[in-house]
């Protein structure tokens, strides 16, 4: 893993773990779905994005959910939808 692909991964767990306000990291599972993201190209202030406006659609819903990445992936998909047009 390269500095540059390290940085990545950080920068999306650690936003995602303060926005999540619990856990230390990831599952294995969410770290394959960052690095899948990274090889696609997708820039990481669109993940992040992405991510935010996924837990925040699951704050208004109230719902009882174990958040993972893999959840907020339909998120991130529209956000780079959004960022391409």
């Amino acid at each position: 893993m390269n500095f540059e692909n390290q940085n990545y991964l950080v920068t999306v767990e650690q936003f995602f773990l303060s926005l999540k306000d619990s856990g230390l990291a990831l599952s294995a599972t969410d770290y394959d779905l960052i690095q899948q993201w990274e090889n696609q190209g997708i820039p990481v202030n669109v993940v992040c994005r992405g991510i935010e406006n996924g837990v925040a659609e699951l704050a208004t819903q109230r719902r009882s959910v174990r958040m993972g990445l893999n959840y907020l992936k339909v998120y991130v998909e529209e956000e780079l939808e959004r960022s391409r047009s």
